[in-house]
């Protein structure tokens, strides 16, 4: 093994945005990712920022003691971009002595977390110094090696880009069919002269009714009820966290909003307790396809999917089917959040509270469409939930994959 002090292989890049042609700002979030900046840039100096290009670092080490994470990410994108002075930008001194996108996997160990939350605890807010950060040691095989292990990482990466590419479109899918069927009233009917062509229920002239509460024309036979007419809200709570018999060896998924995947399924959770603690708190155990809604905080209004049998903590809502169509109950949840997320009241927090449902109003569709709907659109859901979880195993063998750098010999 050939270990290397950071110092050795990094150097800082400090060029500012002096003729202020570089206007898109970036950040890094925690997950180590580029992020758009979300500060408001409204009258500011954008020559103070500091220019990134491809291959270069961007680090910020402030609260890597409090968040015993370190937001980092190398930058790959052909076109400069700005950010802030609060974060460091460096890049490596020489390619034939440690590759950029080795040097970003090492950052991505949880090895490397650790030791920066560990050497940062001399300090009130949690931060270190650059030369404290340029302490770290850093096991720097050949470069074969590099670009052997580097090349194994990318193409599970790879694969896992591809799979969030399908699940966007299925995903897509999903919301373009809901639309269709159930906002503009296109949902199929079999056509007046061939049974064999299926037309849309609106415009192949289809009974329309005027509804005097939504003041607007809606098919015939369909209802406007309240939201909770074709579900029920169910609570969660949190186990007493002194109790180790509620928690220790837990195999209960336990959620809670930062839970929450990209896309409509969550299928792991940080926390899990154990059935003594999930008969000792408010929760249940909910089934799979149960829409979680986040009911207050800064992810008010947040909905996911549970892939997986789990109970949720006291800031989240489950949303039943009580007709047995989950995803049709998700899809109408979805219709009425950002009008609910309207409503939200608190003094310091917004929050979402069951009157917000049982006061929504809300087109009730007669059963048989909404039983053709949920069959027609459940195979896509399996697919994502499918693909979610085969993005788990890979995301694991990323995590093995980088567990092997700190042994790595050659």
């Amino acid at each position: 093994m050939t270990y290397r002090k950071l110092s050795e292989l990094v150097h800082l890049v400090d060029i500012k945005n002096t003729d202020c042609k570089v206007t898109r700002v970036i950040g890094v979030s925690i997950t180590k990712n580029f992020i758009p900046s979300v500060a408001n840039l409204n009258g500011v100096d954008l020559t103070k920022y500091n220019l990134i290009k491809k291959n270069q670092f961007a680090c910020k080490l402030m609260s890597v003691g409090r968040d015993l994470q370190l937001p980092i990410d190398l930058y790959k994108e052909d076109d400069l971009a700005l950010i802030s002075s609060a974060y460091y930008v460096f890049e490596v001194k020489d390619e034939n002595e440690i590759l950029p996108d080795y040097l970003n996997m090492w950052f991505r160990r949880k090895e490397t977390d650790r030791w920066v939350g560990y050497i940062s605890g001399g300090d009130v807010r949690g931060g270190i110094s650059w030369d404290m950060f340029l302490e770290m040691d850093v096991n720097a095989p050949s470069i074969e090696k590099q670009r052997e292990i580097v090349a194994q990482y990318q193409a599970v990466e790879n694969k896992i880009n591809v799979n969030e590419q399908i699940c966007e479109k299925l995903e897509a899918t999903a919301q373009t069919l809901y639309k269709q069927w159930f906002v503009d009233f296109e949902f199929p009917v079999p056509s007046a002269t061939n049974l064999e062509l299926v037309e849309g229920y609106k415009s192949s002239g289809g009974a329309m009714v005027f509804n005097q509460e939504l003041e607007m024309e809606i098919p015939e036979g369909w209802e406007v009820d309240s939201f909770t007419k074709l579900c029920r809200i169910g609570g969660g709570g949190t186990p007493k966290t002194d109790v180790p018999e509620y928690w220790i060896s837990g195999d209960v998924p336990f959620y809670s909003p930062g839970d929450k995947n990209e896309n409509f399924y969550t299928i792991r959770t940080e926390k899990s307790i154990t059935e003594i603690g999930l008969k000792k708190c408010s929760s249940k155990l909910y089934p799979v396809n149960t829409t979680f809604v986040t009911a207050r905080g800064a992810t008010t209004g947040g909905l996911t999917l549970a892939g997986i049998p789990m109970a949720m903590n006291q800031t989240c809502y489950a949303i039943l089917s009580v007709i047995d169509k989950p995803i049709f109950t998700f899809h109408q949840t979805k219709s009425i959040i950002e009008s609910i997320k309207s409503q939200a009241v608190g003094a310091t927090f917004e929050a979402v509270v069951t009157k917000n449902f049982e006061e929504s109003r809300i087109i009730t569709p007669d059963y048989q469409t909404i039983e053709i709907f949920e069959k027609k659109v459940k195979h896509l859901f399996d697919q994502i939930l499918n693909i979610n979880f085969q993005n788990q195993k890979l995301t694991q063998l990323q995590s093995l994959l980088l567990s092997r750098l700190a042994t790595l010999e050659g």
